[in-house]
């Protein structure tokens, strides 16, 4: 992954890429619940701990808006390392909330949190947009597009990924840990072997370190 500084404008680089999409569930009703300095300590603990996550596994950090990260994993990488880190993430950020943010949110009598996500992986362009005083990296793709289609149609807690996440993750647990929601209209997946395209199947990712107990994937760093 190039570094901003070594890329000039308007250009790109092709990857395969998991992109991953996060949100804090109805932040606007959060803000309005909760006071000034109360709502900036939650975002001061929430957003570097999630960033900080998506450097342990070997991801990169593209963009916050106030509520919501977006980042990508897996570049350089083959397709079942790139889909494995995605959900290696997304575990490490259940048990971050479980475990960390939100009990420390709790001793300081602040109002927890609860978070959605959209995971997908694909094909993405990363270029550097903007002018020379004003410009960053950003990942093009209909991947990251899907993405963010996809944390917006999950709800509180639901972390949903792709196919491709699941089909190159899902045989590496002892018991399943998607939930299958269906043809997620109107996009379509590949398969990169047969190319063969089938309807593109979303899932609900329930496993993950949301208590003390641990899954066979890397617990976080």
């Amino acid at each position: 992954m190039p570094e901003l500084e070594d890329m000039t404008l308007h250009t790109a680089k092709k990857f395969d890429l998991g992109i991953v999409f996060i949100d804090i569930n109805d932040f606007t009703d959060y803000t309005d619940r909760n006071d000034y300095d109360e709502v900036l300590f939650m975002l001061n603990l929430f957003v570097p701990e999630a960033m900080e996550l998506v450097r342990d596994y070997e991801g990169y950090f593209e963009k916050n808006t106030g509520d919501g990260i977006m980042a990508y994993f897996g570049a350089g990488e083959d397709d079942t390392d790139t889909a494995t880190l995605v959900i290696e993430y997304l575990s490490a950020l259940k048990y971050a909330l479980a475990n960390h943010i939100n009990p420390c949110l709790r001793d300081h009598g602040i109002e927890p949190i609860s978070i959605s996500a959209g995971a997908t992986m694909g094909e993405a362009y990363i270029s550097r947009i903007g002018v020379h005083s004003l410009n960053r990296r950003t990942a093009i793709s209909t991947a990251a597009n899907v993405a963010s289609k996809l944390e917006h149609a999950s709800e509180s807690n639901e972390f949903y990924v792709g196919e491709g996440i699941y089909e190159y993750t899902h045989e590496s647990f002892d018991e399943n840990p998607f939930e299958k929601l269906g043809h997620f209209t109107p996009y379509v997946w590949e398969n990169e072997e047969t190319g063969k395209r089938v309807p593109y199947n979303h899932y609900n990712f329930i496993g993950g370190w949301e208590g003390t107990e641990w899954s066979n994937l890397r617990p976080p760093q």
